[in-house]
């Protein structure tokens, strides 16, 4: 009795129809994965907003209290309780943020620390943040106030001001 020849294997359309399957679950798995990128930068955009307004009530009522100096880092020019907020506490606090605590852009992750985390945290000028995460603080000596900015996504811009003078 002779055997008959048969080939093992898929068939061309076989094939073709797993290629498209595969196709479809990729798109739809890239547009997933793009969505949750999306709110995950914003929620960290917002976690970093809560972060800085935590700290600054923090070190403003460590002194209210008269429990010793802000806590900068050893980079800050240093800034002690009794001067009250004056032309360094924004630098201060911009550079706790970026060298102390190392917060970067959840926008844009090759903002790194040190000098070229400046175009992240602008600092002593009055005016909204300019970009998806970043931040501007704003230290205003005649009235006591800190104002802090940051801009999530879109033209959403978080504000807190703080009165130092309470």
């Amino acid at each position: 009795m002779k055997k008959l020849n048969t080939k093992k294997g898929f068939s061309l359309i076989e094939l073709l129809v797993v290629i498209a399957i595969i196709g479809v679950l990729s798109a739809v798995g890239i547009t997933a994965y793009t969505g949750y990128t999306a709110s995950a930068k914003e929620q960290a955009a917002r976690t970093q907003f809560a972060q800085m307004v935590s700290f600054v009530n923090a070190e403003i009522a460590k002194c209210a209290l008269g429990s010793g100096d802000y806590n900068w880092p050893s980079t800050a020019t240093k800034d002690t309780c009794s001067d009250g907020i004056d032309a360094n506490t924004d630098d201060n606090i911009a550079d706790q943020l970026v060298n102390g605590m190392g917060f970067k852009n959840p926008y844009d992750q090759t903002t790194t620390v040190g000098t070229a985390a400046t175009s992240y945290v602008r600092h002593g000028t009055d005016a909204n943040a300019d970009g998806d995460g970043k931040i501007t603080i704003f230290a205003d000596a005649t009235n006591d106030l800190v104002k802090i900015t940051q801009e999530v996504v879109d033209g959403t811009v978080l504000s807190q001001t703080i009165n130092t003078a309470d």
